[in-house]
């Protein structure tokens, strides 16, 4: 499959919110996908193939230093040919270039157990379960990776 990373613009927030709503139970609002854009622009991605964007990670830099993977998403018709995992590779590139990030956390529900399949093959443990993490009440697993 042919796709392309790119840094997001503000024009593709609209469809970054679409995605949002198709890929999670309790999507984040609207207006938090547009200041996790403004805050970290260069932490927040989309991917393409051919002009449709199918999916998108955001980031940020935590004062502890760690770097926070706060949402990825690939459209569920794109899921398992690569996009993640070339996404996480991508952003993690970013922090580690451009803001000396070399540990990397985030947080994924219990139940969600692709994700948490991928994450591991990436080299993150899960380190803890914070209960009660979601709107629904779902307890998720803090994840972490180290590569210092």
């Amino acid at each position: 499959m042919n796709f392309s990373i790119r840094q997001a613009k503000v024009e593709d927030l609209d469809k970054i919110y679409e995605l949002e709503t198709l890929c999670f139970k309790d999507p984040y609002p609207k207006n938090l996908l547009y200041i996790l854009f403004s805050l970290y622009p260069e932490l927040f991605l989309v991917t393409e193939t051919g002009n449709k964007i199918v999916g998108y990670v955001s980031g940020l830099v935590r004062r502890d230093g760690y770097g926070h993977i706060v949402s990825i998403c690939i459209h569920p018709d794109y899921r398992r040919k690569g996009l993640g995992t070339a996404m996480m590779y991508t952003i993690e590139k970013i922090l580690k270039e451009n803001f000396g990030v070399c540990r990397y956390r985030l947080e994924v529900r219990v139940s969600n157990e692709a994700a948490i399949k991928l994450y591991h093959k990436l080299g993150y443990r899960i380190v803890k379960t914070i209960p009660k993490y979601y709107l629904d009440n779902e307890d998720a697993y803090l994840m972490i990776k180290d590569t210092c």
